[in-house]
């Protein structure tokens, strides 16, 4: 008979908004929480104690906006993520997701054996969670099915509005993905193919994820000089349908910078005025994405293949356009993924770096970068200031994400930070460092609050009957240490994190891997 376990005299954050820290215990059972006791005397009989004196306890983070769809197959022990306390990733995010997929197939392959994947066992969401369930992984997994999926498999990535027919077949498909587990519906509008969509697509969509009570979330089509309009969007969508929505990964950047108090208080309005709808940030002054988005709108149309053939037809031509077109500064611009070993010495460099190495110009580099990797590579965009950044974070409506895939510490990737630091970061710098916001506060941002977003039931706050996902950590100790330059560092300060009940993570090692494929949070 397995023994009850007894985390005692911690501090207990609950991961509900202004809750009282006391100082108490935890009965864990077969992965629930059992009870919370704040008394001094315990009877320790027939149980397996844990003493966490001095530490502080709380419920394990959730990370609503993460692109681990294969990287947690890849890594299963997702050390990035448990590290710092994660302990539920959503993954699917921006519009891109693994499934459904058969039209799509050879990109999703080619973007898998990056990883090391070399087949692809699923076609559809129930599927692919399906395969996922089979696989020992770290973390809890939700998942997103991502609109530009779905779209590239209905129409492609072409430039088309869609007839009643296509429409009629996308909503069948989104419908779908949601009955076989699916959370939500994500949005990708900045990227190809979402970007080609107009309101009425995107309406008639959402109301089908509300049919479902689910949520949408949106990385929106501008986070620069039309941030506002894009806002505005967000919660047309919503307020036309109906639908719970998020907003991924808000930020002023760019030519976007000084409209960060716009962008809130246009947010604040539509919640004031009934709208269901909320953001999530994580908390650095960098973005990262493809190289590509450095690439004019005219050359983005296609798959990733079809626009690095096309860019590679007249190099010289397409260089002169890039340099005529809006970009972060060159120097601003860092690789942080690249998988053709002719590429890696690259890795944490500048595109103006790169382009002295490459006796090239810094744009015909851009477009030699992703014709020797046959594929996108993943970069780093210094463009927000980060005062903008801050007022963000203090925003009520306003969670905790990481916007990263979880790695392992022997990743060839160079990530960026916020993969490994995240949310100690939001901890050290925005509670202990700057004291903009209390330390329940900012767990309730983390923790509790994503989950009744999401509708992830039963998990988010150390409550009787709540799944047992907690993390312990020391408030003196607890310090982000991955940086720009050295990026895959641990965090310091988390002492263990405990995942359905079990204990996965100690002294900076992954001890189990006890996650769950999270469907429906039934």
């Amino acid at each position: 008979m397995t023994k009850k376990l007894l985390l005692k005299n911690g501090f207990i954050v609950d991961g509900q908004k202004n809750s009282e820290i006391k100082k108490g215990s935890i009965i864990i059972e077969n992965e629930i929480i059992q009870d919370v006791i704040f008394e001094d005397k315990i009877n320790q009989d027939n149980y397996e104690v844990i003493d966490i004196e001095g530490n502080y306890i709380c419920p394990g983070f959730i990370d609503v906006h993460s692109h681990s769809d294969l990287t947690i197959i890849a890594y299963p022990e997702a050390e990035s993520a448990i590290s710092q306390g994660v302990t539920t990733v959503i993954s699917g995010n921006c519009g891109f997701s693994v499934c459904p997929t058969n039209n799509t197939i050879s990109s999703i392959l080619t973007e898998a054996k990056s990883y090391g994947i070399e087949d692809i066992q699923w076609r559809t969401v129930g599927e692919y969670l399906n395969f996922l369930e089979k696989t020992e992984i770290a973390v809890n997994h939700a998942y997103l099915v991502g609109h530009g999926q779905i779209r590239a498999e209905v129409v492609g990535y072409s430039n088309t509005k869609l007839d009643y027919e296509k429409l009629q077949q996308m909503k069948f498909e989104v419908e779908k993905a949601l009955d076989e587990g699916a959370i939500g519906l994500s949005l990708g509008l900045i990227y190809i193919p979402g970007r080609f969509s107009d309101l009425e697509e995107l309406v008639e969509l959402a109301k089908v994820v509300k049919k479902k009570e689910r949520v949408v979330t949106n990385h929106m089509r501008s986070e620069s000089s039309a941030l506002l309009e894009a806002i505005q969007e967000s919660i047309d969508i919503s307020r036309l349908s109906g639908v719970n929505f998020q907003i991924s990964h808000l930020k002023a950047a760019g030519s976007g910078r000084g409209k960060a108090l716009q962008a809130c208080e246009k947010i604040r309005e539509a919640i004031d005025s009934g709208i269901n709808i909320a953001a999530d940030q994580y908390p650095y002054n960098a973005s990262n994405t493809g190289l590509s988005q450095v690439l004019p709108p005219q050359y983005l149309e296609g798959s990733i293949e079809e626009i690095i053939k096309k860019i590679s037809e007249d190099p010289e031509m397409v260089a002169e356009e890039i340099e005529k077109y809006p970009h972060t500064p060159w120097d601003k611009i860092i690789i942080s993924e690249a998988y053709n070993p002719k590429l890696s010495k690259y890795l944490g460099m500048s595109i103006s770096e790169i382009a002295r190495d490459m006796k090239l110009s810094e744009a015909r580099t851009v477009i030699e970068l992703m014709r020797i990797e046959e594929y996108d590579l993943g970069a780093i965009y210094f463009l927000m200031d980060q005062e903008e950044v801050d007022y963000i974070a203090k925003q009520d409506f306003v969670m905790v994400a990481s916007d990263s895939a979880v790695r392992n510490c022997d990743t060839p990737a160079f990530p960026h930070p916020r993969t490994f630091g995240s949310f100690v970061k939001f901890i050290s710098y925005y509670v202990k460092e700057r004291k903009d916001i209390s330390l329940s506060d900012a767990v309730f941002k983390m923790t509790y609050f994503p989950a009744l977003k999401f509708g992830i039931k039963n998990r988010g706050a150390i409550k009787k009957g709540f799944f047992a996902d907690l993390v312990v950590f020391n408030y003196q100790e607890i310090e982000d240490r991955a940086t720009y330059s050295n990026p895959k560092s641990l965090a310091k300060g988390i002492v263990n994190v405990f995942v359905n009940g079990k204990k996965a993570f100690e002294n900076g090692t992954v001890i189990c891997k006890n996650g769950k494929v999270l469907r429906d949070f039934d």
